[in-house]
This record gives C-alpha cells, sequence and structure tokens, in this order.
C-alpha cells in the first residue's frame, strides 16, 4: 500500500509522461519519442485533472463509469480532447478491456494503464506516451501511482511560451481546422501575461521539487533544439532505450491540437526568438519581473531594463478584468483545474 492508502495498478506496460507549461514543447518531444520503435506517441488525453483527480482516495468504480472513463480515453486518442464521450465501438473495445482485468486494476488509476497498454500493444510497441502538460500538477503522485513510469519535464522560456498562448486562437487560419469555434475563443480569453506567467512558475517550481527523483528529468526546449541528437541520446540513456538519428526526423509543427499539412520535416531552430517580434514591450518588462527568480535558474537573461510599472503595462492591465471573466465563462471546469493548479491543494 502506498500513502494514500490505495493499491498501486498491476503492471501494463512502460509509462512516458511528457510535462511542462503549456506551449513548451510537449508535442515536439512527444512526436520524437514516439518516432521510436518502442515508444507509442499519444495525444493529450487530459485524464488526471479532468476525469480523475489522483490526489484524491480512489473510490470503488462502477461497471458503467469504468466503460465511460476507458471509452473517453479510447476516443480521445481516436480523436482529439474534445470527444466528449466514445463512440458505439469505443464503448465496445472498452467493456471488452474491463472484462479483462483483474480486482487491483478495477479503479481509476488501473484504467488509466489499462488502456495505455492496450492503445500501445495495438501498435506493436511497448511504452505508451501522455504528452498532456499539466500532468505536472500530478507527477509526484503519477510517478508513486506508476513504479514504472517516467516523467520527462520540458522547459521553455517563458517570453517564447507567452508568444505561443497570444498568438494560439489563430489556430484555424494556421490550419487547425478541426478546431472548435468554442476552443478558439476561450483560447483568446486565456490568454494574459499575468496568469501565464503564474502557470509557468507554477509548473517550473514543481519541476524543480522534483529534481533528484530517478524516474524525473527536466529539458531544456531550447537546449533540445540547438542540438537534438546530444539532448534525445541523453534521454534515451534515461530511459535505457537505443538512440535511433531518424527519431529527430519529425513533422514541422508545433501544436498538439491542429493538423497541419506541413510536408517539411525536422526540428527547427528560428522559433527561439521569435517571442521578441511577437509580445509588447510591457508583456516582456511583466514577464521578465515576475519571472526572474526561475528565469535566472533556467538560464534565461533578461532583454529589458527599468521598473516594471511603465505605461507599456497599462493594455495588460486594463485587459485583466476582462480576461478573467472570459476564461470563467468560456469554460468554467478549464478555469476550476487552472484555479486548482495556482492553489496549494493543486499540488
Amino acid at each position: 500500500m502506498n500513502k494514500h492508502n490505495t493499491p498501486t495498478p498491476a503492471n501494463k506496460g512502460r509509462i512516458i509522461f511528457i510535462t511542462g507549461a503549456s506551449r513548451s514543447g510537449t508535442t515536439m518531444l512527444s512526436l520524437i519519442l514516439g518516432k521510436h520503435k518502442q515508444i507509442l506517441g499519444l495525444q493529450e488525453l487530459h485524464y488526471f485533472g479532468d476525469l480523475w483527480d489522483p490526489q484524491k482516495k480512489p473510490e470503488a468504480l462502477s461497471e458503467t463509469k469504468m466503460q465511460e472513463l476507458a471509452a473517453t480515453l479510447f476516443a480521445r486518442q481516436e480523436h482529439g480532447i474534445w470527444r466528449a464521450s466514445g463512440t458505439a465501438a469505443d464503448n465496445k473495445r472498452a467493456q471488452k478491456l474491463i472484462d479483462s482485468l483483474a480486482l487491483e486494476e478495477r479503479n481509476a488509476a488501473g484504467i488509466f494503464a489499462a488502456v495505455l497498454s492496450e492503445l500501445a500493444l495495438g501498435e506493436g510497441k511497448e511504452i505508451a506516451c501522455e504528452q498532456t502538460p499539466r500532468n505536472i500538477y500530478y507527477a509526484e503522485r503519477l510517478l508513486e501511482l506508476y513504479p514504472e513510469s517516467h516523467v520527462i519535464h520540458i522547459v521553455r522560456d517563458p517570453r517564447a511560451v507567452l508568444a505561443s498562448q497570444k498568438n494560439r486562437w489563430q489556430m484555424r487560419r494556421l490550419g487547425g481546422k478541426n478546431v472548435p469555434l468554442s476552443e478558439l475563443v476561450r483560447t483568446w480569453f486565456n490568454y494574459h501575461p499575468f496568469t501565464m506567467n503564474k502557470l509557468w512558475s507554477k509548473a517550473n517550481n514543481l519541476a524543480i521539487a522534483l529534481t533528484g527523483h530517478p524516474r524525473f528529468i527536466t529539458l531544456r526546449f531550447e537546449d533540445l533544439v540547438d542540438d537534438p541528437s546530444v539532448e534525445i541520446q541523453k534521454l534515451c540513456d534515461f530511459l535505457d532505450l537505443e538512440f535511433d538519428q531518424t527519431m529527430l526526423d519529425i513533422p514541422q509543427y508545433g501544436s498538439s491540437t491542429v493538423k497541419h499539412g506541413n510536408a517539411k520535416t525536422g526540428i527547427v531552430k528560428d522559433v527561439v526568438n521569435q517571442w521578441e517580434k511577437i509580445l509588447s514591450k510591457g508583456e516582456i518588462r511583466y514577464c521578465e519581473h515576475a519571472a526572474a527568480p526561475l528565469m535566472k535558474y533556467f538560464s534565461y537573461d533578461p532583454k529589458m531594463t527599468g521598473s516594471l510599472f511603465s505605461f507599456s503595462l497599462l493594455p495588460s492591465l486594463l485587459r485583466y478584468p476582462v480576461h478573467l471573466f472570459g476564461v470563467v465563462i468560456s469554460n468554467p471546469r478549464r478555469a476550476w483545474i487552472q484555479l486548482k493548479a495556482l492553489l496549494p491543494l493543486g499540488r
């Protein structure tokens, strides 16, 4: 038994969790690892915190609830995170899976492990790689629940993260034809330098707290794009896997939420400093002040000098009430998940 007095699910195969503040490069890293002959790169499944909170003691699940969880996971992998529930085929597959589970697996933690194992084995792979960024909020618990799992946390310059978040509402124009209009609206409201900085800092403080754990490693996005062969070799060593140079031959797109038609492959280096053309002086100034200790810790140099309080910050201050109202109205459930992440109970 662990400290939550719950049984550890039976080993259904290894799991890699890729975590990080949103827009830090989790999708790119998942694509790279998914090119390995033993690893299946998955969609963002948003299981923890959305379908089940691993910080709570798992309750006994009904047959119906187990089927619902499994079917939703199958549907999200097949159709993306906006799939609210499983299809008839997903439900049938889920029921077959549940019928095969041992007693100790018939809980929310066991369902997740079993579904990922089936997805990996179905593709002839041995390891499932899940890339939901906010799993960092549950990383300590996940390492406890799944003793064969590893967590790879990717850190990106907070200014680049803000720039990516700022432009994210344009997903359809950039090729994301499958993105619902409601998601574009939510994404537009969701961006604000104050909130994004808090989420970035929380995610990376949690990562620092796990430094030294034998199954946890941190990777800088900038190091990855600068010398991908060296950094992926390090990750393969960490995972006890053989490095293959073809792992770096990935499509040149960087979003987990769109399907681009870009035929080019390889890792693009010129994305590192694009934030300088996208963010306002006020956004840069605020970010560098708010994230200063962590930026120093991860070796990101500031560009702006002078006081935080200047007229360049005024647009962000005026927009903040609109941002907060829009976040709550456009998706109350997601707003609650974010709030929990920022508070001590989110840990």
